[in-house]
């Protein structure tokens, strides 16, 4: 459990925690899906290792409509997880800004450039999530 260490000041960036708390929440909820979604694929690809030990070549493994096919679920999973982590990143680093962190100081904690972070901070298009976690 995280204690704060700083009382809570009423009004304070409240907004802007706003942000950050659903972005959390999305991260939270995207994580609690993929963690059930990597269960499952951790089934077929054993089942696939179990096919692959058997001495079934690969292009029936994959080719076969019963055979399941780890890398759709693997690529939405990432995506999810990308997208989430991405918008996550963005709200924090605004949010710690505006509570009078410094760029570097953000950088630092995010242990990226601060260009990267001068780029988090941009205000963006309504277009789709693009951050990833780097």
């Amino acid at each position: 459990m995280i204690e704060s260490t700083e009382p809570e000041t009423a009004g304070n960036g409240k907004q802007d925690g706003d942000s950050v708390d659903a972005a959390l929440a999305e991260l939270s909820d995207v994580a609690a899906s993929s963690a059930t979604e990597l269960i499952s694929l951790q089934e077929d690809l054993d089942e696939i290792r179990g096919y692959r030990m058997r001495g079934r070549p690969w292009r029936h493994i994959i080719s076969d409509t019963d055979s399941p096919n780890p890398l759709s679920l693997l690529t939405k999973v990432a995506a999810n997880v990308s997208r989430a982590g991405g918008a996550y990143r963005r709200a924090l680093a605004v949010g710690l800004r505006k509570d009078g962190m410094q760029v570097t100081e953000i950088a630092r904690l995010f242990d990226v450039s601060r260009q990267r972070v001068s780029a988090l901070l941009r205000p963006r298009d309504s277009g789709p999530e693009e951050d990833s976690i780097e």
